[in-house]
């Protein structure tokens, strides 16, 4: 084991504080203000992962539906359906005319000007009322000379009434027929039951018309003195009470008033709104001064004053950076800190001004109000003063416009009464006598023989939508992320890398582990193919690789370009709960730095569960919890691994201090400043954030943090808190790595491959 490092000189620059503007550049939080819309990728993505359990849900409920039909049908015995149908209304043009010429001689207009209702009838009273105790039982009693067993509930259940329609210009319009049907076992039952009926609905056709029309004439006659006495009454006091008081409409000048007032009413409520607003807005602009805190005060008008506030911003920022090179009573420093209090002076001035402009508006809404207030007062004067008769001449007004409506209302009826008596009552006809449904060889038709394809259609559809229910169900109660996109929705973070599911590390054992390790990353290594030669004439190399060694490749390459001025020298790869392949990741990340030529160091900070010595089958005799608690010599306790010449490792040690005790020392922080000076990239292999606080002590120290998120394992409300103790810690989230994805991940690079 080489344990001879060259080790530069200390840098006393924290690494925490280096890459600020990485948590600037990346929130540790989603973006919750974002709309809220369907995603159709995702409702087909959840189509596509839950097609099996949507299927077979479907299938079942289908079958299931299907033979629960049938057998219903098996059992239920066969009933036969007969009907007859009635011409409720008579189909010429006789009655329409006669009731447009009665309405024509009540309203005063032209005959052909007037429009009726082509129906008279209320056809769904009618149907109730032919269902009515009041009708069937005469009936009953018929039909129980003949068979017994039938009662008023038995007949109407097997009744049904209805009115014929059709669809004209995609309406249902409604005819003047209505079908009368009756179902039951027995066909002679059946058209007796149903002659019954045609013959009791023709006598109440002709008896109830004329009665209900000699019933509604007598009381019509009995009202229309009472209510011709009552309109000359009103009308007599109306009259009397306009040429007592000269007035033709008092409503008109009230009406006026009080929409007026209204119109005060609202503009005072403004007027409130508005002053209370702009005292509120001084007193906080008040406190502000009073708090010496002019930039507040000043950035309301930001078009106005961004220039001196920006102004004052990066003399603060000169004083800042320069304070650690200079002393205070320098003069580079006396200078900038003269500016900074002439700025200062020169913002409390404007402050003031601004100040002064806000009191200047509150006396002018004050004395608006003021004046608002006094008019209001005034139309209220106004609207008391008014005449009480105006208030008089409404009532009898409203009174007698009711009263004549009444009184216009019986003439028309009495006079549409006298005609219909007057004229000879057609009464109802039987256009469709009784008979039963049969087929055209006589056979007679089963009510359910037609009736079981709706049913089933019916059973498929809903059993279709209540199987795609229960997927998205299964969906919903899953909460993990199935994709990088899911991820990269959820979190508002770049994916870095999409690292894709190897059975082959699933299967071995843990100690054997490192052996894959070993096999996998040696692909890295150029392999020379003799027999293959470039167009120069130099023998050409290639190297077998696989897409989850390229999967490294382009996470490393992602970390690179994340910034091109200057280079990330720490990362924190951790993860919110264990076997999210945080570990995994880091080693394969660092072996790939180590192969393109980085001198990488990979630290096992993971001081309760240590894993990484296992997985490269290194001892752990020595290591980061030994250099800070037992003053182990670092030269000492860094490992060269086998795997690469640039690869180094730091196991996590044999100590079991308080590792929270450990990570916070400032032996720590020393540690990290000097490995991150000799080494190009340090990469820290941390506890699982959930839980513990070792990882966020480590994500905030480090340059940048790389979070692991489990495709198909990790639970999204586990990532989102992993996110809020980022958050709380200050780190900088660089982005996530995607693994174990099991189809995406190799599409593009196998099709580049081939």
């Amino acid at each position: 084991m080489d344990t001879e490092h060259n080790l530069p000189p200390f840098s006393g620059q924290a690494n925490g504080k280096s890459h600020q503007s990485w948590s600037q550049a990346h929130p540790t939080e989603p973006d919750e203000s974002s709309g809220q819309t369907i995603d159709l990728a995702w409702v087909f993505a959840v189509a596509r992962r839950r097609a099996l359990v949507m299927g077979s849900v479907a299938f079942a409920l289908i079958v299931l539906s299907g033979l629960w039909l049938v057998w219903n049908k098996r059992q239920t015995v066969l009933e036969y359906q007969g009907s007859f149908k009635l011409l409720v209304e008579p189909v010429t043009a006789e009655g329409q005319l006669r009731d447009q010429f009665l309405l024509s001689q009540n309203q005063n207009l032209d005959i052909q000007r007037v429009q009726i209702e082509k129906s008279l009838l209320d056809y769904e009273t009618q149907i109730r009322v032919l269902q009515s105790p009041q009708i069937l039982m005469p009936v009953i009693q018929q039909l129980q000379v003949q068979y017994p067993e039938i009662d008023y509930s038995s007949l109407k259940n097997s009744l049904s009434i209805s009115r014929i329609t059709y669809e004209k210009d995609d309406k249902e319009e409604g005819t003047k027929i209505l079908e009368v049907r009756y179902h039951d076992q027995n066909s002679n039952k059946i058209e007796f039951v149903l002659e019954e009926l045609a013959q009791a609905y023709l006598n109440y056709s002709l008896q109830e018309r004329q009665k209900s029309i000699q019933q509604g004439l007598k009381f019509i006659k009995a009202q229309l003195p009472d209510l011709q006495q009552q309109v000359d009454t009103l009308q007599g006091q109306l009259q009397n009470l306009r040429q007592q008081y000269n007035l033709v409409n008092p409503n008109v000048a009230d009406q006026a008033l009080t929409g007026h007032l209204r119109d005060i009413q609202t503009e005072r409520l403004n007027t409130e709104i508005q002053l209370a607003e702009t005292r509120a807005l001084y007193q906080t602009l008040q406190k502000q001064l009073t708090e010496a805190d002019a930039t507040a005060i000043l950035s309301q008008e930001a078009i106005a004053y961004g220039s001196l506030i920006d102004e004052l911003q990066k003399v603060e920022a000169e004083i800042a950076s320069e304070s650690p090179l200079f002393r205070a009573d320098s003069p580079p420093m006396e200078i900038l800190r003269e500016r900074q209090q002439n700025l200062r002076l020169l913002l409390n001035q404007e402050s003031q001004n601004i100040l002064e402009n806000i009191i200047g508006q509150i006396e002018g809404l004050e004395e608006r109000y003021n004046t608002i207030v006094k008019t209001e007062n005034q139309i209220n004067q106004k609207l008391e003063q008014l005449p009480i008769v105006t208030r008089q001449t409404a009532d009898l007004e409203r009174k007698l416009e009711v009263a004549t409506d009444n009184l216009k209302e019986f003439l028309k009826k009495r006079e549409a009464l006298r005609l219909d008596a007057a004229q000879q009552e057609i009464p109802w006809q039987l256009i469709n006598p009784p008979q039963l449904s049969s087929t055209e060889s006589g056979t007679l038709i089963p009510v359910e023989s037609t009736s079981i394809k709706r049913p089933f259609a019916v059973a498929v559809v809903l059993s279709v939508l209540l199987g795609i229910g229960v997927g998205f169900l299964v969906e919903v109660l899953h909460t993990v992320f199935h994709t990088p996109d899911e991820i990269k929705g959820a979190t508002r973070l770049p994916i870095l890398g999409v690292i894709p599911f190897t059975k082959k590390l699933k299967k071995l054992p843990q100690k054997s582990q490192q052996l894959a390790i070993v096999a996998q990353v040696a692909e890295l290594t150029p392999t020379p193919k003799p027999h293959r030669w470039s167009h120069n004439g130099d023998q050409a190399y290639s190297y077998s690789t696989s897409p989850f060694i390229e999967a490294f490749r382009s996470l490393y390459t992602n970390i690179r370009l994340l910034s091109s001025k200057r280079a990330i020298q720490s990362l924190a790869i951790s993860s919110a709960i264990p076997g999210d392949g945080k570990t995994t990741v880091a080693v394969y990340l660092a072996k790939t730095a180590a192969a393109i030529g980085q001198r990488v160091l990979l630290i096992d900070t993971d001081l309760r569960r240590p894993q990484l010595h296992t997985r490269l089958d290194l001892p752990n005799t020595q290591g980061l919890s030994d250099i800070i608690a037992a003053e182990v010599n670092l030269q000492d306790a860094i490992q060269k691994s086998p795997l690469e010449e640039n690869f180094f490792v730091l196991t996590a040690g044999q100590s079991l201090s308080d590792p929270i005790r450990l990570l916070s020392s400032d032996k720590m922080q020393y540690l990290m400043d000097q490995v991150s000076a000799q080494f190009d990239l340090v990469i820290y292999d941390t506890p699982p954030l959930l839980g513990l606080g070792d990882g966020n002590l480590l994500a905030a120290k480090a340059d940048g943090t790389i979070l692991v998120v489990g495709i198909e394992k990790t639970d999204r409300s586990l990532v989102m808190k992993a996110f809020d103790g980022l958050k709380i810690a200050r780190a900088s989230v660089l982005g996530i790595v995607a693994n174990g994805i099991k189809t995406e991940a190799t599409h593009s690079y196998g099709v580049y491959r081939r």
